[in-house]
Formats: structure tokens, sequence, C-alpha cells
């Protein structure tokens, strides 16, 4: 999208989108005695992250990080929002890594290590998510990939076994026709 300058949308990115409107209306709320902020914008320039999570949720604990703003300490929890669960057993891998880089750049601003999940509404169920320095390993990788596409404005191959169907963006960049002809 960024190289080529393309953006389509389909059903599943609209579906997204409306699951996203609540998310990303930037408000505040409390329930049960936790705390719920949205659109909360993290980074972290060591791995030169940016990015804004669903929901943060703040949930008290003495040995968690110290929050001004509600006067305590508490231990975090990183949202993703998701429209539907994926039909495997785990998260694609692209959505662990998203959320990874989420967890690194959260964990950076709060000074803490934050719990991370994703929240499923077709379920309306949320499930927790454990990575490994491997997992690190694999997004250090991806993002060193990504900026050598960027630098290099080529846009990556059509991978053979990609899975093309519900991607918004299979008009415009015709996966078919490009392995026929790679």
């Amino acid at each position: 999208m960024r190289i080529g300058c393309d953006w389509s949308e389909n059903f599943f990115v609209n579906k997204a989108k409306l699951l996203h409107e609540r998310a990303d209306s930037n408000t505040s709320a409390s329930l049960r005695g936790k705390y719920i902020e949205r659109s909360v914008r993290v980074y972290d320039d060591e791995w030169d992250l940016f990015g804004v999570l669903d929901c943060l949720q703040f949930e008290r604990d003495p040995r968690g990080c110290f929050i001004q703003k509600y006067g305590g300490n508490f231990r975090l929890t990183i949202i993703e929002y998701k429209p539907s669960q994926t039909k495997r057993e785990n998260a694609s891998f692209a959505d662990r890594m998203q959320l990874l880089a989420q967890k690194i750049c959260a964990d950076h601003v709060f000074r803490t290590n934050c719990d991370a999940c994703f929240y499923y509404a077709d379920i309306k169920k949320r499930v927790p998510v454990a990575f490994s320095e491997e997992d690190k390993t694999a997004l250090r990788q991806i993002i060193q990939k990504i900026r050598d596409r960027i630098e290099s404005g080529t846009i990556p191959p059509v991978q053979k076994k990609q899975y093309c169907s519900g991607c918004s963006m299979k008009d415009i960049c015709l996966p078919k026709v490009a392995i026929r002809y790679a």
C-alpha cells in the first residue's frame, strides 16, 4: 500500500472498520474497578515503531507500574480488536506480529511488561497471547524486510501459498496473474 500508493476496501475491511469505531473513539471508561483507555498512542525509538492501541486496560495491582492519571499502580493489558476468531487454533502469524509490535511499544512507554490479548467480536471473548524471544527475532526480520522494500521502492512478489481470497487488494495486485507469469 505504501509503495504502490494503492488502497481498496471490501466487506472484511468495512466490517473491521465498524468494529474499531468504538475502539478508536478516544474515550476513557471505568468498569468494575478497571480503567479502559482507547486509541492509545505508543512508540519505541529503539525499534523505530509507532502505533495506536485499540484499547489499554489498567487493573489495580500493587506490583504494577505507577499511573499518575489514576493515582496508583496498575497491571496493563493491551486489547487488540478482531472481527472474528481465526478458524485455526491460534491467531494468524501476521496478527501475532502486530500485537507483539504494540506490546513492545507499550512496554517502552509505560516501562512495564504489559499483558496482551485479542478480543474477538464474533465470540465476544478475549484470548491472551504470550510471546517468545523467537517471536521478537521474527518481528525484527519482518521490520527489516519492510524497510528494505520501502527503501528500494519495490513491491514484494505474490507468494504462491498466500491467502488472497479475502484481501481487499486482490483486484489491484492480481495475484493469479502474478503467479502465472512469475
